[in-house]
């Protein structure tokens, strides 16, 4: 920042720019003072040298400078040498937008000088400014036609300001601009930066950033505290394969990254693990974060899914329980059921009540068989699996639903263009019953004399295999809902069918479970579709 002598000296010098507009030795050395303000990078410092820089050249007495954001002020960033509060400067910066000098300047992207504020309506007054100012002069800072700032300069003497002044504050103002601009940016990645950190500080799961290498570079709080250390600078710059030997979830994490090539296209991992050492299960995913489309490295998220675990633990508890301590009363009370009916004359009306017990128990049975087998599905892997004949298996699961079908007086047609069709990796038990399933509900939901129709087909590398029937139909605020687990639709007409609603859920299980989708449409009193497709190719 040049000092007052030298001001004085510029000031001096400046009556004979006026006639010579030559530039002296002191307009470069202001020149290079402003370049400098590039290399500055808090904003507030920017503003204010800019201030300090504008106002000794020109000589002026007062100055102010209103940053924008857009289309409005930023009321953080206003700078005016009156002594007035916050409040008060977005008064008077609001009215003189309005209806002042800096406003016009602003509306019309235009410099200006006002020789003499008495006679420029351009000018404000304000009763309480003490201070006296007969001559301005304001220019505006652009930057890719976008006004950035405006600068209002003051001086107590009219005619004060020549466009030399003008001419250089301008220049000051084209170079500021970037500086300003500069700032800005800089200023916005800091806050953003604050709040990245806020936010990963505040997340619960664990996360590490780390570079290709498997060094870390970014951890937070919920990682300090797995591994144990107690500040986050303890874990910048070291290896993931040194936390392996603290804690054995890490290195599962470390083996995937040793082995990453970046030639298998994969970019992103995800497992369970278990921590022994905290008694923990981690639901781990582990992203790749790209450089130059090239491997930067990874991104590691660990979801604590302790109590997720536990409470399947106890439900796997429970089925236990249902599996065997249920079924052993469940078989004496049929015992005990058929002894009692042994004893009874045959048209004892004590028949009937054990004939409610019996088919009571019955259901009781079947819904256990449900559960058993429903979760089997879920947790078990596919065990099974060998290539199947798809066609072959379609024929065998109509030959099997036929009697039933014709017990309730309907027909069973079938539409199955499977001519060469490919042999494809899958379950053929579960594939079979799921079909079963959904002719079963067909048969179970269409009244006599109706119609049911089968249809399989090849297409788009997939197999499709659909029921229609001409039932009662599902009412539309059902159809989200028909194939979780217990769901049964409230219908008059279908009170008399019995089902544990488990049905649907286990074809769904099984089907997402060979990476294939489920599907329903349906119009109550006309009938359903319902559908399934598998892929011929299974992912690995």
């Amino acid at each position: 920042m040049i000092d007052d002598n030298k001001a004085l000296r510029w000031h001096k010098g400046m009556s004979r720019l006026d006639i010579e507009e030559q530039p002296t030795f002191e307009d470069l050395e202001l020149l290079a003072e402003v370049s400098q303000l590039l290399t500055l990078r808090d904003l507030d410092n920017v503003l204010q040298k800019v201030i300090s820089l504008t106002s000794k050249a020109v000589g002026a007495s007062r100055a102010s400078l209103f940053l924008h954001k857009g289309d409005q002020v930023d009321w953080d960033h206003i700078l005016v040498t009156r002594n007035l509060s916050r409040d008060e400067s977005i008064n008077v910066v609001k009215q003189v937008l309005s209806e002042g000098l800096a406003g016009w300047v602003y509306r019309n992207r235009k410099a200006t000088i006002v020789e003499d504020t008495e006679k420029d309506k351009r000018w404000l007054t304000f009763p309480d400014d003490t201070s006296k100012t007969r001559s301005a002069l304001c220019v505006p800072f652009i930057l890719n036609n976008e006004v950035l700032a405006v600068v209002t300069l003051a001086h107590p003497e009219p005619q004060h300001f020549t466009p030399y002044h003008l001419r250089l504050v301008t220049i000051i103002a084209n170079q500021a601009t970037v500086a300003i601009r500069n700032a800005q940016l800089f200023s916005k990645l800091e806050t953003q930066q604050r709040q990245l950190q806020a936010f990963l500080q505040a997340i619960p799961d664990v996360l590490l950033v780390l570079n290709k290498s498997g060094q870390v570079l970014m951890v937070n709080n919920a990682a300090v505290r797995l591994i144990g250390e107690n500040n986050q600078d303890a874990l910048l710059n070291r290896q993931l394969k040194e936390f392996a030997a603290i804690d054995d979830v890490f290195a599962s994490i470390d083996e995937i990254i040793y082995k990453d090539s970046g030639e298998d296209d994969i970019e992103e991992w995800a497992f369970t693990v278990r921590s022994e050492r905290r008694q923990q299960d981690f639901q781990v995913t582990i992203s790749v974060w790209k450089e130059q489309e090239q491997i930067g490295g990874y991104v590691v998220v660990m979801h604590d899914i302790t109590t997720l675990r536990d409470l399947n633990r106890f439900k796997d508890e429970m089925l236990r329980v249902a599996s065997h301590d249920l079924r052993s009363p469940l078989s004496l009370i049929v015992g005990y059921v058929d002894i009692i009916g042994l004893d009874l004359p045959e048209d004892s009306p004590i028949q009937q009540y054990l004939d409610v017990v019996r088919r009571s128990t019955e259901r009781m049975n079947n819904l256990l068989d449900d559960l058993l087998r429903v979760e089997r599905v879920r947790s078990s892997p596919l065990e099974l699996q060998e290539e199947i004949d798809i066609a072959k298996l379609v024929r065998v699961v109509l030959v099997n639903m036929r009697p039933s079908a014709e017990a309730k007086k309907q027909r069973l047609n079938s539409d199955v263009q499977l001519d060469n069709a490919p042999k494809f990796i899958a379950d053929a038990v579960l594939i079979r019953q799921s079909m079963e399933n959904l002719i079963s509900n067909a048969i179970k939901y269409t009244p006599e004399g109706g119609e049911i129709s089968v249809k399989a087909y090849i297409e788009n590398e997939r197999f499709y295999f659909t029921v229609t029937d001409t039932g009662i139909g599902i009412p539309q605020e059902h159809l989200s809902h028909i194939f979780e687990s217990f769901y049964r639709v409230p219908h008059k007409t279908a009170s008399a069918e019995k089902g544990t609603g488990l049905g649907l859920s286990l074809v769904k299980n099984v089907i997402e479970r060979h990476d294939g989708e489920v599907w329903v449409t349906s119009e109550e009193g006309q009938g359903s579709t319902f559908g399934f497709w598998l892929p011929l190719k299974r992912k690995v």
